[in-house]
């Protein structure tokens, strides 16, 4: 689920590739959860309400379905 969340989030980033705004908090919060994926870290729940609201609602969903 980790690596279907990511492709999602990614995606959402390419997606919004052309608006600036939304690239300015897609951007960070994919990294961030990269981030928590890679070192082990369990990302919050309001984190993943977040990535689901402003990222990409599959990601989001993915990441809430995760019991990390």
């Amino acid at each position: 689920m980790k690596t279907a969340a990511k492709i999602f989030m990614l995606l959402a980033c390419v997606a919004t590739g052309w608006l600036l705004i939304p690239l300015c908090w897609t951007i960070p919060m994919t990294v961030h959860y990269f981030h928590c994926v890679r070192d082990g870290r369990p990302a919050g729940t309001g984190y993943k309400v977040c990535v689901l609201l402003f990222v990409n609602l599959i990601a989001g969903i993915l990441m809430l379905c995760d019991g990390d």
